[in-house]
């Protein structure tokens, strides 16, 4: 109970710097840190600050991207080389670790539309970062796949709530998981029209 006192406060804390003069740090350092260990995804402080209007809506979600695919590629480094001292224990935080196994099939089966899954859906995309390291899956196949999910999601939230405020926020909330799958086909298909086309 008191962890979840202690918890909430941090967050409730974050949240307030979001609408400060320090607000693009707060943001930049959450999307980092997401994409390695925190649990709490980088639009919870993304919307707030989109909301503000003191920054244009493809600079905010540019910005998350490429702080979020930054903390990715840490995550990365983390799987391949420090498994042993804290990649096997932060999955295990996730209850993940019994997981690999099956990771690790569908990463050499899927390894790029696994990846495009977990950056843009609300899957803990920090299992996936460290587990790619981890199981040596492609790193440029890795930071493409980041970089395209993420981009998209993050791009399509700042634009909706910086176009459309209270009511961008609305439809993101009622609909994200739809937006998700939607935005999820899209990469996957330009995914393949590239795979096959080569």
């Amino acid at each position: 109970m008191k962890l979840k006192k202690i918890f909430f406060g941090v967050l409730d804390s974050l949240l307030k710097l979001c609408e400060s003069k320090n607000s693009l740090k707060v943001l930049g350092f959450i999307s980092i840190i997401e994409s390695i260990f925190f649990p709490i995804p980088p639009d919870l402080f993304l919307i707030p600050i989109a909301l503000t209007k003191k920054y244009k809506w493809l600079f905010l979600g540019v910005f998350t991207t490429i702080t979020s695919v930054c903390g990715g590629f840490i995550g990365y480094l983390i799987g391949a080389f420090f498994w042993d001292v804290i990649g096997s224990y932060i999955i295990q935080i996730y209850d993940a670790d019994e997981k690999i196994d099956s990771l690790k099939l569908l990463f050499n089966n899927h390894g790029w539309m696994i990846i495009l899954i977990a950056g843009l859906t609300p899957l803990p995309y920090k299992i996936f970062t460290i587990a790619s390291g981890f199981l040596s899956l492609n790193i440029f196949i890795f930071i493409v796949c980041s970089i395209l999910s993420r981009g998209l999601r993050f791009i399509s939230i700042a634009y909706l709530v910086s176009k459309y405020g209270e009511k961008g926020v609305s439809f993101i909330k009622e609909h994200f998981n739809l937006l998700a799958i939607i935005l999820l086909f899209f990469l996957i298909g330009i995914g393949y029209v590239f795979i096959f086309n080569k």
